[in-house]
């Protein structure tokens, strides 16, 4: 986190008394905050009046509650400070909820602040009312609080603020009813910096011992590296461990995969863990780097890991260690101090040449297993497959451009094609809210500028999240929309598939098909440029424009149907 300059007290107004309002945004200036993502309703007047005095905070105004959480949450991702999104009153927030989850999951420091109707109307249950209005958020946010007072409105949200960094991070709610922002109240603290604080913790010594000495006796050690270890600025330290160990690392499962951890192109790298790669089953030491633990899709009699493998779990949160299976080493801590340490206990170590036979094994089966048909078609010869047009979006990568992956079925192609160079190569959440990514890639590109962001999105996704365009293309936030349009819901497909009744025998699939938009039209009335491509020799061409453009922008690439995914 960023050191940032105490309040100077040049913000606030003449005289020894401001709005509650004002000191909300005193307090967010204080904690480094510069953009505040809202959607706002009558309740927030106090607030918009106040940010004209200001400048120095973005208000960046969303057309849907959920566009303002996945915003503050990319946003989060990109510069590992806290975000803020403003939504209004009861409705609003339950907009916003779907994204809060993807928050909780990905860690993001976001303060969600919620404008709530003034007090005389709420014991009344007055328009736009709730008497529980923190049971909305509750089991997705560290804390959740509703300001009593005037008062207290710029305490509370040094707290939350507070709460949301400490590690490890995660999302908090403050509700502020619509009188104590328009009260006046004395001038905020004019720092916050006794309440910031490092909070990043290592592991147990001892613990730590054991599990080295776990590892280093391994013949088959496998590393799983975890979203924590991009969040916290590890992907080095976790590569000189795999290479002092020579093992072969995979990123997390594809059901808790959230962000890129390990370079791909590394000659350790094997792609993504399965509980179905044989290879991988046959680990005899697993260690967990900052990955949570397994989630199951459908129920099932086996776990995740490998039968006969010990396992060390090294993550911050020790709820997340042994929430399925028990572990053999729990390490409770930083995933980055973690991996540090380990590494320097193993500093004499010398990979087995069982180890190197694994890497080499691992390698070769991710090669496999990797999606490439047969014979490809012609590159003019539609429909499209999505494993053709993944590998082709994949070329238009470098290492300047960030992805972001909300493509539900076609996910999976997406994640295997994808280079994983470093931390900031790939986002995507693993919450199953669809529309996530529309207002997550505007939150990465507004948080780290110098970046590309192409986003990867279904055409389901993009009705979700479709209010994101008009944010977009009124503030020109450069990123680049690709929806890999099949015109269904081809996930319900897939189910219905699996499922094997006389629906999908019959091709009697209700609640499958969504086509008749053409997507690239509307991106069109929204002001957003755009395309349409019907042929995977376009693709190249076409993204590498768009993505040079530096643009708001929207490419339509219409796949194979019948292509339903896994």
């Amino acid at each position: 986190m960023t050191t940032d300059a105490p309040i100077d007290g040049s913000a606030l107004p003449a005289g020894d008394r401001v709005s509650g309002a004002e000191a909300l945004l005193c307090v967010l200036e204080a904690w480094g905050v510069d953009h505040v993502f809202i959607c706002p309703g009558s309740t927030e007047a106090a607030f918009l009046d106040a940010s004209h005095d200001h400048p120095g905070i973005r208000f960046v105004l969303t057309t849907h509650e959920s566009v303002a959480v996945a915003m503050a949450d990319g946003h989060a991702r990109a510069t590992g400070r806290p975000a803020v999104a403003y939504l209004h009153a009861n409705v609003g927030l339950a907009n916003g909820i779907g994204h809060l989850y993807a928050a909780e999951l990905a860690r993001s420091p976001v303060l969600l602040l919620t404008g709530i109707k003034p007090r005389p109307l709420q014991n009344r249950r007055g328009f736009t009312t709730t008497p529980h209005m923190r049971d909305y958020v509750r089991q997705h946010v560290k804390s959740e609080w509703q300001v009593l007072s005037a008062g207290a409105v710029a305490e509370d949200a040094v707290r939350a603020l507070k709460v949301a960094m400490a590690e490890p991070p995660g999302p908090t709610w403050l509700g502020v009813a619509q009188d104590l922002l328009e009260a006046e109240v004395a001038p905020p603290p004019s720092s916050v910096d006794r309440f910031r604080f490092a909070a990043r913790t290592r592991p147990d010594a001892r613990v730590l011992d054991e599990a080295a000495a776990l590892l280093a006796g391994a013949a088959r050690p496998l590393i799983v590296a975890g979203a924590e270890l991009a969040r916290v600025g590890a992907v080095s330290d976790v590569v000189a461990l795999a290479e002092r160990l020579g093992a072969p690392a995979v990123g997390e499962d594809r059901r808790t995969f959230e962000r890129s951890a390990y370079p791909s192109q590394h000659r350790c790298s094997a792609g993504l863990y399965s509980s179905k790669r044989a290879c991988l089953q046959t680990a005899d030491v697993v260690l967990l780097a900052g990955a949570r633990s397994t989630v199951a899709f459908e129920p099932t009699s086996s776990g995740g890991m490998p039968p006969a493998a010990q396992v060390v779990h090294l993550h911050p949160d020790p709820h997340e260690i042994g929430r399925v299976e028990g572990v053999d080493v729990p390490l409770v801590g930083d995933a980055g101090l973690g991996v540090r340490d380990l590494f320097d206990l193993l500093r004499d170590h010398r990979a087995h040449a069982s180890a190197t036979r694994f890497v080499a094994d691992a390698r070769r089966e991710h090669t496999l297993l990797s999606p490439r048909p047969v014979e490809d078609p012609p590159l003019d010869c539609p429909p499209i497959r999505v494993s053709q047009l993944m590998r082709e979006l994949a070329a238009c990568v470098d290492e300047g451009t960030t992805v972001v992956g909300d493509a539900t079925t076609s996910g999976g192609a997406l994640l295997e094609a994808m280079p994983m160079r470093h931390a900031d190569a790939f986002h995507t959440t693993s919450s199953g809210s669809l529309g996530w990514g529309m207002g997550a890639a505007l939150g990465l590109a507004l948080g780290n500028p110098s970046r590309r962001v192409l986003a990867v999105v279904g055409d389901g996704v993009l009705q979700f999240g479709i209010q994101a365009l008009w944010t977009a293309a009124h503030y020109r936030i450069p990123a680049t929309f690709v929806v890999v349009n099949n015109r269904s819901y081809a996930a319900v497909g897939a189910a219905l598939r699996r499922y094997g009744g006389p629906a999908f025998r019959e091709g009697r699939t209700f609640g499958v098909d969504i086509s008749g938009p053409d997507l690239a039209a509307v991106a069109a009335g929204f002001g957003l440029s755009s395309a349409r491509i019907h042929e995977l020799s376009q693709v190249r061409g076409v993204v590498d424009g768009f993505l040079r453009n530096r643009e708001p922008g929207l490419i339509e690439i219409l796949t194979d149907p019948q292509d339903l995914g896994p």
